[in-house]
């Protein structure tokens, strides 16, 4: 027997006995199935570290965000809050050019209306300096001041808003209008529209006084608190003026016996 012949015999098994290796290799469905597994668990795994991390952020990071600023939860609320309220007394207010012939309001609508784009603005600049998203609210009331309020601006008979959904608020909150209350007082002129808006500013501005006062008492930031006092002199103040415009022009609370 020569050298290739042993080597052959010696490596080579007889037919029956060859090994069966089918068993050692999983069925192409079985591997699927694993590999599917193995993903639909990476994912889950990354969708509850965005979770963990996400709720990590509101209850840690920001909190501590705030503590190091000096500013709490409450004070940026209030911030949003006032802008909102300040945003449709500018609303409210660059209704009266087209609308009145008063002098008088004519005139108290600009004082109004321009206090109140001031206190758009500082509360804004608060928000920005903690970078803190401003309102689109306060945004729109700014850019409507901007463009006069003692003159008549176009508008569809609405109202001159600066844009659609400036305010999204349900109305009954802090004195705060509906869409469809404005819609009504935009509707009226001459002494109609007059009374309608004047009772509706009172009305409104009183409502401003509740989270003012709470931010006086419950805020942090020094800064807030003082704007939040700023905010009550000053409705306290313009409350006064409307209420005797509105007696002079026969509405709520005068004395010729038209007004109840």
């Amino acid at each position: 027997m020569t050298t290739r012949d042993a080597t052959t015999d010696d490596t080579t098994l007889p037919s029956g006995d060859a090994p069966d290796t089918t068993e050692a290799t999983p069925p192409s469905s079985a591997y699927g199935l694993g590999r599917r597994l193995r993903i639909m668990g990476a994912v889950l795994a990354g969708g509850l570290a965005v979770v963990l991390a996400l709720l990590l952020w509101l209850g840690v990071l920001v909190p501590a965000k705030q503590e190091a600023a000096g500013y709490s939860a409450a004070d940026s609320a209030y911030a949003a809050v006032a802008i909102e309220h300040n945003a449709q007394a500018v609303q409210l207010a660059a209704l009266a050019p087209g609308r009145s012939t008063d002098d008088d309001v004519l005139a108290l609508a600009v004082e109004v209306g321009e206090t109140s784009a001031n206190r758009v603005g500082a509360l804004a600049a608060w928000l920005e300096e903690r970078e803190i998203a401003v309102p689109a609210a306060g945004r729109e009331a700014l850019a409507l001041a901007a463009d006069g309020l003692d003159t008549e601006l176009p508008d569809n008979g609405s109202g001159p808003r600066a844009g659609a959904g400036a305010h999204s608020h349900e109305g009954g909150n802090h004195g705060m209008l509906t869409d469809e209350q404005v819609d009504a007082i935009a509707a009226l002129d001459g002494s109609e529209f007059d009374i309608a808006l004047l009772s509706a500013l009172v009305e409104h501005h009183y409502g401003g006084l509740q989270p003012a006062d709470e931010e006086i008492t419950e805020g942090k930031d020094a800064d807030a608190k003082a704007l939040a006092q700023a905010e009550v002199d000053a409705i306290r103040v313009e409350v006064v003026e409307v209420r005797a415009v509105l007696a002079a022009i026969g509405g709520p609370g005068s004395n010729d016996g038209s007004g109840s």
